[in-house]
């Protein structure tokens, strides 16, 4: 990691987060093999990308935010993502 990103880490994934000089804030996801099938990583990624789109408004700006989920944590909901979302930049 470099300088300039600061990493949070949560109960469900970790978040790195980096200023992107930007107005906008962006989101990557990465999310490996350890994780689980296929449809469990893309079940995780819709997740995450509805729960950044709804609470989008809320967060702050000009940041890029690439999240990565603990392995095995498959029961998330949307409630769940969208609140540590919020924990980690309200």
């Amino acid at each position: 990691m470099s300088s300039g990103n600061k990493r949070y880490n949560g109960a469900f994934f970790a978040i790195d987060a980096r200023k992107n000089g930007l107005e906008v804030t962006r989101i990557g996801i990465t999310v490996t093999r350890r994780f689980g099938d296929a449809h469990r990583r893309n079940r995780f990624k819709r997740l995450v990308r509805e729960a950044f789109r709804l609470c989008q408004q809320d967060l702050i700006k000009g940041v890029d935010l690439n999240i990565r989920p603990y392995p095995r944590n498959f029961q998330l909901t949307m409630q769940q993502v969208q609140a540590e979302l919020l924990r980690f930049f309200k």
